[in-house]
């Protein structure tokens, strides 16, 4: 784990990048799904023409949007430079830009190689550049919100309904009350919107449960938040 200060990253892209040129990169989006239009046209908007989406640089075009459903990455493009003492300045202003756009992140990639290194004002990995908060007492206390384990919230324990309880008889359907904490078909919201759900993907709340893809199931009983479901209330 390492973090630099931003005179010490200029210095290294000085030393390691010398007569090589770079692309400086703000890192503003990991690993997350939408299509980032409105985030495109903010970056247009502050004065940048280029941006590295999952590992590609490309041109920011007008309505640009990306597949919502895929997980991206995205960068901004703060500036591409052959490396020489004489741009001291220009690497230092643009380290500092990069710094405030990537929250407290940057990126140097080799022009040539792609390759890519990481730095960071807080704790990282220089490899995979996750970082992490400074340490704290919190962070190792169970009994805080901060250290405790994100899946059991610090109880020990995970509390998981059982899906043999939910669908008791995988023979009946929806109408018959073959989900019990739903009972039988009652004309209300959330048998509607099941209805109008199953029938998008072709198939009825009379169609047994034994006879749904998993896929399809898995919607009814998590959600999904990517998918609209219309229809009429009551």
């Amino acid at each position: 784990m390492v973090k630099y200060s931003d005179e010490q990253i200029v210095d290294l892209i000085l030393n390691h990048y010398h007569g090589k040129k770079v692309i400086l990169l703000a890192p503003v989006v990991k690993g997350r799904k939408g299509h980032y239009r409105e985030l495109f046209e903010q970056i247009l908007k502050m004065g940048f023409t280029k941006v590295r989406v999952d590992g590609k640089v490309q041109d920011i075009e007008r309505g640009m949007k990306l597949d919502r459903y895929k997980i991206h990455d995205i960068d901004i493009v703060i500036d591409r430079l052959a490396i020489d003492k004489k741009d001291q300045k220009r690497i230092y202003d643009a380290v500092i830009l990069s710094m405030k756009h990537g929250n407290k992140e940057m990126m140097v990639m080799d022009f040539e190689t792609e390759e890519v290194r990481h730095f960071s004002r807080s704790l990282m990995c220089p490899v995979s550049g996750i970082s992490y908060p400074e340490p704290e007492p919190s962070l190792f206390s169970f009994n805080s919100p901060y250290g405790a384990c994100p899946h059991c919230n610090g109880l020990g324990v995970v509390s998981e309904a059982s899906l043999d309880k939910i669908i008791p008889n995988p023979e009946k359907n929806i109408r018959q009350g073959g989900l019990a904490p739903l009972g039988e078909y009652k004309s209300n919201w959330i048998f509607d919107r099941i209805e109008n759900y199953l029938q998008s993907e072709g198939f009825s709340i009379r169609t047994p449960l034994k006879d749904i893809p998993e896929e399809i199931m898995n919607v009814i009983l998590y959600g999904n938040s990517d998918m609209e479901v219309t229809g009429k209330t009551t």
